[in-house]
């Protein structure tokens, strides 16, 4: 009796945290309003991401999780006013992992409306527990300062800045246009293809004013306006880049996208403790002439 019992108990926290994996389907369909603004690209993308949402949630549910805050605030020093604020926001609960197939995305006019429709296949995870809380800001230099930004003019550097709580391992890929995937992180001359980071220390990424060994990134366009995903990826857990293709040393590593985003399937695949954090990028350029 008893070794059964150790057995069981040997087995359990296994059980308490396996995590469902599942193949997963959505379609989404959003109509453009005369108050969007908003381009051909940015519409279909946006489309799709609601429909890998939507196909996450259709599996494994979602959360509502609602802050409220209300507070006085004293306006002049001496009058007090009463401010409330109540944001809700809904959480699958589960993630995507990746496509299994390619999205199928459908434009048409219907009733004087442009209508966009997305279908997604992929494969999705649940989400059991909680994941680690990274904090991460993307940086551009504006007046010799450096601020958070999304939004980049043609040639100006990338800054990262990042926290993790816990001692792991760090890489950050960018992907463009063209069907290529850039590897940023670890930096070409990190042949061991880790980069090791210690929890609760920051770094800044891609600065050599704060790190003589960091390499320095340009974003650049060709085109009026381009739009860039940086994939951030931490794990408590050791895990090695990537097999890209080396470059001359000026410029990072790249593979095919399609190869990137089987590797990073694969990678949060077996190991549950994986963060991927990805932030679009939009880049601008007021000389070029398309």
């Amino acid at each position: 009796m008893m070794r059964n019992l150790i057995f069981f108990l040997m087995f359990l926290p296994v059980m308490a945290f396996a995590q469902r994996e599942a193949s997963v389907h959505g379609t989404y369909v959003y109509v453009v309003s005369d108050n969007d603004h908003i381009t051909l690209r940015d519409a279909k993308r946006n489309c799709v991401e609601k429909a890998m949402a939507e196909a996450v949630k259709q599996e494994f549910g979602e959360v509502v999780i609602s802050d409220v805050v209300d507070s006085n605030v004293e306006a002049d020093g001496s009058t007090a006013s009463s401010y409330f604020w109540e944001n809700t926001a809904a959480m699958a609960k589960g993630e995507w992992l990746g496509e299994t197939q390619a999205p199928k995305i459908d434009v048409e006019y219907k009733d004087g409306n442009l209508v966009f429709s997305a279908e997604v296949w992929g494969l999705a995870r649940e989400i059991v527990q909680s994941k680690v809380d990274l904090d991460m800001s993307i940086l551009k230099k504006i007046n010799d300062e450096k601020d958070a930004t999304s939004s980049f003019e043609s040639g100006e550097r990338l800054y990262l800045r990042f926290r993790a709580p816990a001692d792991g391992y760090l890489a950050v890929y960018l992907t463009v246009g063209n069907g290529k995937t850039s590897c940023l992180l670890p930096y070409p001359k990190d042949t061991d293809g880790r980069f090791p980071i210690k929890g609760g220390k920051d770094y800044n990424l891609f600065d050599k004013e704060t790190d003589a060994n960091a390499q320095q990134y340009k974003l650049t366009t060709k085109h009026p306006q381009e739009v860039n995903q940086l994939v951030v990826i931490y794990s408590p857990n050791a895990f090695t880049k990537c097999n890209d293709a080396s470059s001359d040393g000026k410029q990072p590593n790249s593979l095919e996208t399609s190869e990137f985003q089987k590797w990073l399937l694969k990678c949060q695949r077996s190991d549950r403790d994986m963060v991927v954090d990805k932030k679009w990028l939009r880049i601008h350029n007021a000389k070029a002439n398309d």
